[in-house]
């Protein structure tokens, strides 16, 4: 693990936490905001994957692609962070997920996961997979909701033409 990045487990949100967090499918106005909210919590992992992570007309294809569900999640009303879920021909795959800054530490990125698996699961998934950089030190975080690594391998990323190591993990849901 870099120095840049931290071993990260998940939280369980508090009761309390939870009642103010409302989850549902992101429509095309929540493309502006979202844009802002993926951006800031992807700054941390700038060091190794370029700025922007994304930008709105990717979101609004995103949103508007039929194998894809971007679940966002409202706090008190605050579009607070999203997952991604695409259904395609090998299974379920999430990714995106983010937090704003403000809200990042409360247990909402493991909220997101979990209504990901939901709904990779009513879709007829049996496992949900992932795949992030190794580097970026966010294993031990997804190992922490019960994924196991599947492969390793280098790949290079072509945003900024590097080599990082490419981590698929995977985690079988319960029906």
């Amino acid at each position: 693990m870099s120095d840049h990045a931290m071993a990260l487990t998940a939280r369980t949100p508090d009761a309390a936490f939870r009642t103010r967090v409302a989850l549902r499918l992101a429509i095309p106005a929540d493309a502006e905001t979202l844009v802002s909210v993926i951006n800031a919590a992807y700054e941390r992992e700038r060091w190794l994957l370029p700025a922007p992570r994304t930008d709105r007309e990717t979101l609004v294809a995103e949103i508007a692609t039929p194998q894809s569900r971007l679940i966002v999640a409202t706090l008190d009303g605050i579009l607070a962070g999203c997952v991604r879920v695409r259904l395609l021909d090998d299974g379920a795959w999430f990714g995106l997920l983010a937090t704003a800054p403000a809200f990042q530490g409360r247990g909402l990125a493991s909220m997101l996961v979990a209504e990901a698996e939901r709904i990779a699961r009513d879709e007829g998934a049996q496992e949900m997979r992932l795949e992030c950089a190794e580097e970026l030190g966010l294993c031990p975080y997804y190992a922490s909701l019960g994924y196991a690594t599947e492969s390793r391998g280098t790949a290079r990323f072509s945003r900024n033409d590097v080599d990082i190591t490419r981590v698929v993990m995977r985690k079988e849901l319960a029906r």
